[in-house]
């Protein structure tokens, strides 16, 4: 919300700087973000009148201009600018005038021309930083007068940063309100009267759907003289708002939208068919707003229609055909309360963003639409004549906000703030808001709350005001004495933790990534998913939901590469977002990534590049340490990942995530020059697992055997451990290890050497070697039948 000085203390008699301005509404809520100049710093600029023109002599874009500054004669300027004639009202900076930017103006010569100043654009003058020609005045701008005094130049533009709660801040008058009541003023607030209507002309106002827009107020003005310009007042105040000037209807719109808080729209009378209709969509309706954007509409956006075809987006933006044009002489004005969630929900579908729904989305006074509808009609017919018609409303009590009235004990100010406030002194904050206090009862009052302040609800929110308005610089430290019992963290929580420190230990670097990622990135990694497009992205670089956390580590580790470093060990914590027929399901994980050279330089120990079973063994290693049972790794196919080198992952038979290989087309695209390895799991997978009980250690003897046979080479040893596990019972087998794998020269293509040691053990007596010996025939002759396995000698 931007907002000019001059124009608070039309409405607020205030003594109080720019700064001190500035820091009092900061302190009070209402965050000044900036406090700027109007203009930049010139002098001696006056306002002229250009009496003839004719063409430079030897220039083809220069312009003899021959003008009056009320100095005795007249001055002979050269002019580039186009829109430079006679007759017009014009800024200029006379010799020895010091423009913006340390500019002095000096008489010289332009192409063999004397140039006694120069005609000013508002650029040239720090009013804008774009300008197209020189600064037309009006007609009766007084000739020789200081351009700062007729301008009110003098002037500072406050930039406040308003909360989401603060919507009647959205004006002149909400933040006039603030600083009356804050420096305790009066509120000049001027009073707006009902125009009486000159002619009988009304439309029929349909509200269809009035729980989406239960106020809707109108008005038809005909015969406005299409040739009126905006006046430069009201233009200099809607620049200074942040609006540029378009037309003088659709700027008065604007100027009481800045002025009183409540956006409005006009439509050009001719383009409505019979009626107005306040209703949702209907499916696959066109609609081409103002900024020339072509909507294709569903059945939940509401509109504005007539009896044929949409009109505008209600509370955002208006359509290109029933806009107000330059030729346009009969308007409707329109003037309406729409439900806050409605209105945000279609702008953000639509990625639209209006002042208008900046505002209605936050919400707007629904007691403010037939005042601001007068003053409108008042300032349209003031600046470009005209007939207004009557005032037209249609409304349903039934879906309008309700007054809200609660009793406020005033004791609870101490109780939860520890000031000691009189009951006079919060009379008169309540008061300054606009609360009516309709009943006194000892401490307790009876509160009616205006219509424009719906944030407040309950008593809490009357101490938070009085608190604000009093001054939280009053609120003085005291030391706390209270009981601190620890609480319970939930299970993600505590997993997390354990994950942390675990692969911190183990030498791996945690990152934190954004949610957002690369949308071409992600669709490599996982073309079969659906992803969630953000509506209002940093970039385009970061405009997707993450489905999973493998985009931001790749980047990571690219950042890293980049910069040198030769071994990379990243592991991340975070949440993914899944999208199931158009929900958005929200789902924790643990990932990480291994690039480069494992082992250091020493004198002592080798390097090699990260493979996939140093991955493996990380895992199976994590695995362990949080006492996992059945955890298997799946020969799997999966997008992003090398073929014949990935794996799924799977807990008590349930997928749990992958690892793997990084692709090599991912690794060529992205210019790597080592293998890539990454893992994904999600957490819920690891979680409720049973408590270990810890039991004595054995005092009988290990026994270990050992195995070497050929099998199938796609015969893998999770399933041939698998097979003896059901084998050997009573829990005799502790471990089941793979000591040598072979293939080659002297094995049987097809085939594979495995070498396997079981070490075996019970917890209540020695194992003799008759029952061990019976067992592991038995094994022999199960694996034979199953794998058709070849005993080595």
């Amino acid at each position: 919300m931007k907002l000019s000085k001059l124009w608070l203390r039309e409405w607020v008699n205030f003594s109080l700087t720019e700064q001190e301005l500035a820091h009092q509404l900061t302190m009070a809520g209402l965050e000044v973000d900036a406090v700027s100049p109007v203009a930049g710093e010139f002098t001696q600029v006056i306002v002229a009148e250009v009496l003839s023109t004719k063409p430079h002599p030897n220039a083809d874009k220069l312009t003899l201009c021959e003008v009056n500054a009320n100095t005795g004669k007249p001055l002979q300027i050269v002019c580039g600018a186009s829109n430079v004639r006679a007759g017009l009202k014009v800024a200029l900076a006379m010799v020895g005038a010091r423009l913006p930017g340390g500019f002095n103006i000096k008489e010289s010569k332009l192409r063999g021309e004397l140039s006694q100043g120069m005609l000013c654009s508002v650029s040239e003058l720090g009013m804008a930083e774009h300008s197209e020609g020189i600064l037309e005045l009006e007609k009766d701008a007084p000739v020789g007068m200081d351009l700062r005094e007729y301008l009110t130049l003098d002037d500072h533009i406050f930039d406040v940063d308003l909360t989401p709660n603060r919507a009647d801040c959205f004006s002149v008058l909400g933040i006039a309100r603030e600083v009356a009541v804050l420096n305790k003023l009066p509120l000049l607030q001027p009073s707006i009267e009902e125009v009486t209507p000159s002619i009988d002309d009304v439309l029929s106002i349909q509200l269809k759907n009035p729980e989406a827009c239960p106020r809707y107020c109108g008005r038809v003005i005909r015969n406005i003289n299409s040739k009126a310009t905006t006046p430069l007042w009201m233009g200099e105040r809607l620049r200074r708002g942040g609006i540029r000037t378009l037309h003088p209807v659709v700027d008065v719109m604007n100027y009481v939208m800045l002025e009183l808080g409540q956006p409005m729209h006009a439509f050009d009378l001719e383009t409505i068919k019979d009626e107005i209709n306040v209703r949702f969509s209907n499916s696959q309706e066109q609609l081409q707003l103002l900024d020339g954007q072509e909507l294709t509409l569903n059945d939940k956006v509401l509109v504005i229609a007539d009896q044929e075809k949409p009109l505008a987006l209600a509370g955002i933006m208006g359509g290109e055909a029933s806009s107000v044009q330059a030729h346009t002489r009969n308007v409707f004005l329109e003037s309406a309360y729409f439900n806050p969630v409605v209105i945000a929900g279609v702008a953000r579908k639509f990625g639209l963003f209006s002042d208008s729904s900046q505002r209605f989305e936050r919400g707007v006074d629904p007691c403010l639409q037939m005042q601001a509808l007068e003053r409108a009609t008042a300032l349209i017919l003031s600046i470009a004549g005209g007939e207004a018609g009557p005032v037209i409303e249609s409304y349903e009590q039934a879906h309008l906000p309700e007054i809200v009235s609660f009793t406020f004990d005033t004791d609870k100010v101490k109780k939860l703030t520890g000031l000691e406030i009189s009951l006079q002194e919060m009379k008169n904050l309540l008061g300054g808001l606009g609360i009516v206090v309709s009943k006194e009862h000892h401490n307790f009052l009876d509160v009616i709350i205006p219509s424009h302040r719906f944030d407040i609800q309950q008593d809490v929110d009357l101490v938070e005001e009085i608190i604000r308005l009093y001054g939280y610089d009053n609120l003085h430290a005291q030391p706390a004495t209270t009981f601190v019992q620890s609480g319970t963290t939930c299970g993600n929580e505590e997993i997390a933790a354990k994950l942390s420190r675990w692969f911190s230990n183990r030498g791996y670097h945690e990152t934190i990534s954004y949610s957002f990622v690369d949308p071409e990135l992600q669709h490599e990694l996982y073309p079969q998913k659906e992803f969630m497009q953000l509506l209002n992205p940093i970039s385009s670089e970061l405009s997707q939901m993450r489905a999973g956390m493998w985009p931001g580590l790749i980047a990571s580790m690219i950042y890293n590469v980049h910069r040198q470093q030769n071994a990379v060990k990243f592991f991340e914590i975070g949440v993914v977002f899944d999208v199931n027929k158009g929900q958005l399901i929200e789902r924790p994980c643990v990932a990480g990534l291994l690039m480069g050279e494992q082992g250091g330089v020493n004198w002592c120990e080798s390097t090699r590049a990260f493979d996939f079973f140093d991955l493996k063994g990380d895992l199976q290693s994590l695995f362990a340490s949080l006492k996992l049972k059945h955890v298997e790794f799946v020969a799997a196919a999966h997008d992003a990942l090398h073929p014949g080198q990935s794996a799924q992952i799977k807990i008590n038979g349930v997928p749990a995530g992958w690892m793997g290989m990084l692709h090599p087309r991912l690794t060529d695209a992205l210019d790597l020059q080592d293998d890539v390895l990454i893992f994904e799991i999600n957490l819920a997978a690891l979680l409720g697992q049973e408590a270990p009980r810890y039991k004595t250690i054995s005092k009988y003897p290990q026994i270990r055997r050992d195995l070497s046979f050929l099998v199938d080479s796609d015969v893998s040893v999770m399933q041939i451990e698998a097979v003896v596990r059901t084998i050997i019972k009573e829990n005799w087998l502790k471990s089941f290890d793979v000591f040598d794998v072979y293939t080659g020269e002297g094995v049987p293509k097809g085939k594979k050497s495995l070498a396997v040691a079981m070490t075996l053990q019970d917890e209540s007596r020695t194992l003799v070697d008759a029952e061990i010996n019976s067992l592991i025939s038995a094994i022999i002759n199960t694996l034979e039948n199953e794998f058709s396995i070849i005993l080595r000698e």
